[in-house]
């Protein structure tokens, strides 16, 4: 009979042993399958020394097998999958979306085309579909006004590279996409036949 005991107790332990593993229990369950297992080794000391140590040699042996298989087959479990998804997209949440300055996040503008509206040496500005947000240049230094392709988001900054000329003619930079040129610029002067001498009180 006390044979029987202790076979009965090593099954409580395995199973309570797995269902730990399975099911989160916050460790109520890895309690009570020790707790089986110490009384499985006292009623084998019961039985025999030679009972004793082989209950206690299979223990060790059966239990670091038992459990890599169940820890390798858990991720393909119903709970699994369900605990692996959730932990994922709390993860995904807490991490602060890179946005430009009007809010638009910055994955949405990988791939577009812009030009560059200062020099990348590697790091600088660049202008996207009206956006003017810090970027950095994946290989060479990128000039002022060339035009660039948007790779990738990378520490909150894009990645960009100089557009080939086939993409450039594709993708001509449009109006918005053009560097504002500064207040006081040579562009943007009056000049004297502008000026309506008629509205001056001389």
């Amino acid at each position: 009979m006390p044979i029987l005991y202790t076979i009965g107790l090593l099954v409580i332990f395995f199973t309570l042993a797995i269902a730990e593993i399975l099911v989160p229990s916050a460790g109520l369950l890895g309690l009570f399958a020790v707790a089986a297992a110490i009384t499985a080794v006292l009623i084998a000391f019961t039985v025999s020394l030679n009972f004793a140590l082989a209950v206690i040699l299979a223990l060790l042996v059966l239990t670091p097998i038992l459990l890599s298989i169940v820890l390798r087959l858990w991720p393909q479990t119903t709970i699994g999958k369900e605990i692996l998804n959730r932990r994922s997209s709390e993860s995904k949440s807490t991490t602060p979306t890179a946005t430009a300055p009007d809010g638009t996040p910055l994955t949405d503008l990988v791939g577009r085309y812009g030009v560059a509206a200062s020099n990348l040496l590697p790091a600088g500005r660049v202008i996207v579909d009206g956006h003017k947000v810090d970027a950095v240049s994946t290989g060479m230094p990128i000039d002022s006004g060339d035009p660039i392709k948007v790779v990738r988001v990378q520490s909150g900054k894009l990645q960009v590279r100089l557009a080939t000329s086939e993409e450039s003619q594709a993708h001509p930079p449009t109006a918005s996409t053009e560097p504002i040129l500064p207040t006081g610029s040579p562009d943007s002067a009056i000049t004297l036949d502008e000026v309506n001498l008629d509205d001056l009180d001389i």
